[in-house]
């Protein structure tokens, strides 16, 4: 099952439930005036999405489950992670994955520390 999205919008309570139903993760908490959260372990995250094609989670600490919980819930996982100022992002890319790997090594001006490649994309989708 995929993201509770309402008339086109994923808003913040749906993001805790689908997580907490559908992904197993418990003990999220949402701003709702923002695009990001905390989890009950301390790490407090980010969200970037567009539906069925682009997902990005911003974590201020590596939390393999938050990863899960979320591949689990938008039905994709994801194909890189680095890190990028404090943070460490995950991407998932539905559609075009190799496309956005070639961009995030061409970055000449902000390019992301310690791109890792995490699926064999040949058979991603």
């Amino acid at each position: 099952m995929a993201e509770t999205i309402e008339n086109g919008k994923w808003h913040w309570f749906s993001v805790m439930k689908d997580l907490e139903e559908q992904g197993h993760y418990k003990g999220v908490k949402i701003n709702p005036h923002g695009s990001g959260g905390i989890t009950s372990n301390g790490t407090v995250f980010y969200i970037t999405w567009v539906y069925n094609t682009f997902f990005l989670l911003s974590m201020s600490k590596e939390d393999s489950d938050l990863v899960s919980a979320f591949s689990t819930v938008i039905e994709y996982k994801p194909f890189c992670k680095y890190k990028r100022e404090n943070y460490i992002v995950y991407e998932w890319d539905k559609n075009e994955p190799e496309k956005r790997l070639l961009v995030l090594r061409l970055e000449e001006f902000d390019h992301p520390k310690n791109l890792t490649q995490l699926e064999d994309l040949a058979n991603y989708y």
